[in-house]
């Protein structure tokens, strides 16, 4: 194994977690789980508003806004210290399906380290890069169908740094598209072996992964230039644990401007259209969607009207346990946790 992948893996270590942090453009969602006889009980839901839309780490006036408020959320949640599962995403990160045809899967490492710039747009001294290899179609094909994962070293470290400066130890890092697929697939199970699409509509931009059959088709981070947020800063809800906030983020998440809710509306026609003429065989059921910005029952509205299917809220809580009495707490946030639950979730998912 090359010294970079040995960097990748210190990185993007597989130990068992239960806590995920999930840093979005404009929130700090936090999960807590406990795994008891096979179920998962919910711990710790955490949310916190950032005090500026957060943009670039390298800013060094959102860099400290945004160690303060990881601070002082961990610090709260008594969780100083602890590991944490975290995820990167957005114009930094590709995920992309390839097929490896004479490679065995010993040698994909070293494959990739050397002819991974054939797949990969960025300068392989400049990434990190991990894969998944998926279930082949025929036994007897000898080409390998590979998730190519790659996140530019910059973003990954300055993430990691920022965390371990806090005083938390990052051992899992992941993509925010495969923690939200990873989510769905444990909540959803009714849909396993169907085709379905999964939209994570945050204040900044989306996530969006179209599921074929168990496996992750396509995944695509787009950027929003018009979206705004409700909130207000320093807002925090907390569903369970020992600290507790009045807060205004329950029912949060709307986009106020309609050139907002048209962009959302507009890029997410945009990438089924593109993701369809690829796939024509492709039969996409339903359209699930969570995030901040996702519980405006108009927006579900419009994209059904764009799409023709429907446009579902998502609840990431759903098969896991809770106290009765926060139940309602919960659920009136769930929109806003679906890849913190994800990264919770997360033990070994390599191929």
């Amino acid at each position: 194994m090359t010294k970079r992948l040995r960097k990748w893996t210190e990185v993007f270590s597989r130990s068992q977690t239960r806590v995920g942090l999930d840093i979005g453009s404009s929130t700090v969602k936090l999960v807590q789980l406990e795994q008891r006889a096979g179920r998962y009980r919910l711990k710790r839901f955490s949310v916190r508003r950032l005090g500026s839309t957060f943009v670039e780490e390298g800013a060094s006036r959102q860099y400290s806004g945004l160690k303060t408020a990881l601070s002082n959320l961990l610090q709260g949640c008594g969780l100083l210290g602890s590991p944490v599962a975290i995820s990167v995403s957005g114009p930094s990160v590709m995920v992309k399906r390839i097929r490896v045809s004479g490679v065995q899967t010993d040698a994909l490492d070293e494959y990739l380290t050397w002819e991974g710039h054939q797949y990969i747009p960025y300068a392989m001294n400049d990434i990190y890069f991990d894969y998944w290899i998926l279930p082949q179609p025929r036994s007897v094909s000898k080409e390998l169908e590979l998730l190519l994962v790659a996140a530019k070293q910059q973003v990954v470290e300055s993430r990691k740094t920022l965390l371990e400066e806090i005083g938390v130890h990052p051992v899992v890092c992941d993509v925010d598209g495969l923690a939200l697929m990873k989510t769905i697939m444990q909540t959803r199970r009714a849909f396993r072996g169907k085709s379905f699409a999964v939209a994570n509509v945050g204040a900044g931009g989306m996530n969006l992964i179209f599921v074929h059959d168990e496996q992750p088709l396509v995944i695509r981070d787009v950027t929003f230039e018009e979206t705004s947020s409700s909130l207000t800063d320093g807002d925090a809800v907390v569903v369970e644990g020992p600290i507790r906030h009045s807060s205004s983020l329950a029912g949060t998440g709307y986009p106020e401007n309609p050139s907002a809710m048209a962009e959302i509306v507009r890029e997410t026609k945009c990438c089924f259209e593109s993701v369809l003429e690829r796939y024509p065989e492709l039969d996409v059921e339903k359209l699930f969607l969570c995030g901040g910005q996702s519980h405006d029952p108009r927006l579900r509205t419009e994209l059904h009207d764009a799409l023709g299917i429907p446009a579902l809220p998502f609840n990431p809580f759903e098969e896991i346990e809770c106290s009765p009495d926060c139940q309602d707490r919960l659920w009136a946030s769930a929109h806003l946790g679906g890849v913190a639950v994800g990264l919770a979730l997360h033990q070994d998912n390599h191929g």
